[in-house]
């Protein structure tokens, strides 16, 4: 609807405005045939010189008649784009939508003597986002996932405002501010699936916060109550605090060095269990090698974590540590979990960086157009680590071969070979067991 009201609005503007010009235009032509007339009955220029100047003339109405077919944008309008979705931008700049989405499709293929993991394929993700600003200063996204479904499917919610260039409120469904890997987009993360850290993961909870954004750190903290898909029932939510830290020691056109920390406290509330858990970085099984299972008589929990990543033009390294401490009233528990990866660019591209975390890549030419894409080689190991005292949720350990190719800067594909090489759960069963995964994704921005 606001695609075909701007259409109509600049195509009305248009037919006025080439209509008063051809219209002083044909005025002025006219004038100039009835001058080569008189100039030729009064001898100034011969027939031949009146006949090639008449030529020339006539030529240059034909020219006219051509331009008159050329649709040039009216500068005080608004904008409209359609690519990479529909964005609409006012003239004054001060408003804009941009209407977008994401599909990704996953196939997997599992071997085991020990797990019963089936083959299969799925739709990881088909998200929908609206996006924008008001009023130059308010900022406002809404993402939601239709393969999640339900409160789950919301995913961005919330509306910012922009104090200055370098301070931002926030409020809304939006992520906890915690975890180099998490807070980027898995349309930028290096993997298919993020590492067994993200067990440790937050997640996204309703709250507010503040952002700061410098040229060599930043800061990001704020107050939660619940995720957004569970349910009060008349009892007290617990009431998370989260801040993190992020400092670049280093930066210039060719590397950059990131250090970071962060740390989060949560007052359970009247939600007197917790579970903590990780998938085998695959998401066609939908399975959990490792579960704490309910945590009962939960008071509280902390969490703190660090980060560091190298990248130097074409190579880049990051890791991350994660501590969980679940303090049950009568002992504390301790869980852990980390991970180190590498990645390379075979192409003359790199990783993005922006506001303490990695971006999207842009390929530097598009497959297909006499270009090759931006390819990728990566590698990860990870690990978490889920025993503590009579909890025993099991260790598990996996290292991740894979290769990335980027088409567009919309279109993604990625192979993987993934080796779990230990899973412990004092379970004679599933100890020492051995599992392959191979796993493939792809990808469309629109």
């Amino acid at each position: 609807m606001f695609k075909k009201l701007f259409g109509e609005i600049m195509r009305k503007s248009l037919v006025l405005s080439l209509s008063m010009l051809f219209a002083a235009q044909v005025s002025a032509q006219s004038e100039l045939a009835m001058l080569l007339g008189v100039l030729k009955d009064n001898g100034t220029i011969t027939v031949d010189q009146y006949k090639r100047l008449m030529a020339e003339h006539q030529g240059e109405k034909v020219e006219t008649k051509k331009l008159s077919k050329i649709k040039q944008p009216i500068a005080n309008e608004a904008q409209v784009v359609v690519k990479n979705g529909i964005k609409v931008k006012s003239a004054d700049k001060q408003f804009s939508a941009h209407i977008g989405g994401r599909v990704e499709a996953h196939a997997a293929w599992y071997k085991s003597d020990d797990f019963d993991l089936g083959d299969g394929t799925a739709i990881r993700r088909a998200r929908l986002f609206i996006k924008g600003t008001l009023y130059n200063d308010w900022q406002y996204k809404l993402d939601y996932d239709f393969v999640a479904g339900g409160t789950k499917g919301i995913k961005d919610a919330f509306l910012a405002y922009k104090v200055n260039d370098s301070v931002q409120l926030i409020t809304g469904n939006y992520k906890v501010p915690f975890s180099l890997e998490f807070q980027a987009s898995s349309h930028a993360n290096t993997f298919i699936e993020r590492s067994l850290a993200f067990g440790l993961s937050p997640g996204r909870h309703l709250g507010a916060g503040i952002n700061m954004f410098k040229d060599n750190w930043s800061l990001q903290a704020g107050i939660f109550g619940n995720k957004i898909h569970q349910s009060n029932a008349g009892q007290d939510e617990e009431t998370l605090i989260a801040g993190r830290l992020v400092w670049l020691p280093v930066k210039n056109d060719d590397y950059f060095v990131h250090l970071g920390v962060a740390g989060l406290h949560s007052n359970n509330g009247d939600n007197i269990s917790l579970r903590l858990k990780s998938n085998p970085e695959s998401y066609v099984a939908s399975t959990q090698l490792v579960d704490t299972g309910a945590i009962s008589d939960v008071d509280d929990y902390s969490q703190i974590g660090f980060e560091a990543a190298v990248n130097y033009q074409r190579l880049n390294v990051q890791s991350e540590y994660i501590q969980s401490s679940v303090n049950t009233g009568l002992e504390s528990l301790d869980f852990n979990s980390w991970y180190i990866q590498s990645s390379l660019f075979l192409t003359n591209d790199r990783r993005v960086y922006k506001k303490g975390k990695f971006g999207i890549v842009k390929p530097q030419s598009i497959l297909g157009q006499d270009g090759t894409g931006a390819w990728e080689l990566a590698m990860r190991y990870s690990e978490i680590d889920l025993n503590a005292a009579d909890v025993i949720g099991g260790i598990e350990r996996n290292m991740t071969l894979a290769l990335n190719v980027y088409a567009t800067p919309e279109i993604r594909f990625t192979a993987e070979y993934l080796k779990v090489l230990e899973v412990s759960k004092n379970n004679p069963t599933t100890d020492n067991a051995s599992l392959d995964l191979g796993q493939v994704r792809m990808e469309w921005v629109f």
